[in-house]
């Protein structure tokens, strides 16, 4: 820690203080909630294009089995 010097050490501070009010906030509940609503869309886009493609047969050649 001596190597680093005061604006190095009130830089970590300013980043400990900003993430402690980030985490305290409802903000990383709400981009949390956002992201899983994304992933489970996103899930269920491409269960429905793996079905149709499934089920269509598309591409799927003798030579493939």
């Amino acid at each position: 820690m001596n190597k680093v010097g005061g604006g190095g050490l009130l830089l970590a501070g300013l980043f400990l203080v900003f993430m402690g009010i980030l985490i305290r906030s409802n903000l990383i509940e709400w981009l949390l909630d956002i992201l899983g609503l994304v992933v489970i869309i996103g899930g269920a886009i491409l269960g429905i294009i793996g079905l149709i493609k499934m089920f269509s047969g598309r591409g799927a050649k003798s030579s493939d089995f």
